[in-house]
């Protein structure tokens, strides 16, 4: 009802009277809700412990503002044309993808939640040769949740829930090169982090795109994606990996947080600042943690096992 009561609707207006309605959330999450006002500033707090006041309160409120735009474009991505999203979510450097596709090499695509991914989820499947997959967890309600992804889905993008993904993508796999987009910056779950410092603070990361890499040896590509003009966007492929036997454990994983750090420090203001990054207590000993993660995976990757 949610959806096809209010949701859907307002996707179906026109980006003139959806860019209001950005500036009335805006005002709304800014000056009436202070929309987790207080975890925004304790994230900016320690990440960037050098700045002052006056900084993180510029950067909270260029924050609130790309949140209301990323809100509306959210909404409108449900309903979006595939000419509209096409003239607003454009990749710079097809050409790489399209040699990795034509080596038959399929790809773990390693992004973040910065700028407008949403756009990019839609979009992947008219822009890359190869098969489209989206892996991340379920929303929490089970019927947005399947809305949601059929309206991601319309464009022939494959969104599956990281508990089951590997059913879907082996048997596609066989088909026809895939290109598997991540949001590493997601919070893993405990039992199977890897604990790396990010913005100057130890954080766990998920090690899915790293177990996939090497599982189905497979190509590893950075997607940044930038602003262009309001409302429109471009993706830049980087590849960080062809070939990824031999390479010691973490190695795919760490050159996933460096390229998000650097998004981070160039517009700090188009990351996700509300949602709780660090909310996970690293183990009591990390070292002895890591070890024993490094052992797991040594004796997979590099050993006769076929497990």
């Amino acid at each position: 009802m949610l959806y096809r009561l209010l949701i859907h609707p307002i996707s179906l207006l026109p980006f003139w009277v959806l860019n209001g309605l950005a500036g009335f959330f805006y005002f709304l999450l800014r000056y009436v809700t202070r929309y987790r006002y207080s975890v925004m500033e304790s994230n900016l707090k320690r990440a960037f412990p050098d700045k002052d006041e006056v900084w993180r309160k510029d950067i909270i409120s260029k924050n609130y503002r790309h949140l209301s735009r990323l809100f509306v474009e959210g909404i409108k991505n449900l309903s979006i044309s595939r000419k509209s999203l096409l003239k607003r979510m454009t990749l710079q450097n097809p050409e790489l993808f399209q040699s990795l596709f034509e080596q038959g090499k399929s790809i773990v695509l390693a992004s973040s939640h910065f700028e407008n991914w949403e756009y990019f989820i839609t979009a992947q499947s008219l822009l890359l040769p190869h098969t489209a997959f989206g892996i991340g967890k379920k929303i929490q309600s089970g019927n947005l949740d399947a809305q949601i992804n059929q309206r991601r889905e319309r464009f022939e993008m494959h969104v599956v829930d990281n508990s089951n993904y590997r059913i879907e993508l082996e048997k596609s796999m066989k088909e026809k090169p895939l290109a598997i987009l991540t949001l590493s910056d997601q919070s893993p779950a405990p039992d199977n982090a890897y604990w790396h410092v990010f913005l100057g603070i130890l954080t766990p990361f998920a090690f899915g795109p790293e177990y996939m890499a090497h599982r189905y040896d497979m190509a590893v590509v950075y997607l940044d994606i930038q602003s262009a003009e309001k409302g429109h966007y471009h993706a830049v492929g980087k590849l960080l990996f062809e070939n990824v036997k031999g390479l010691k454990f973490g190695a795919i994983t760490e050159a996933i947080i460096h390229e998000q750090e650097k998004q981070i420090l160039r517009k700090p203001e188009a990351w996700l600042w509300t949602h709780k990054r660090w909310k996970l207590a690293p183990p009591v000993d990390v070292n002895a943690w890591m070890t024993q993660q490094k052992i797991t995976f040594d004796n997979k990757f590099f050993s006769n096992s076929t497990d």
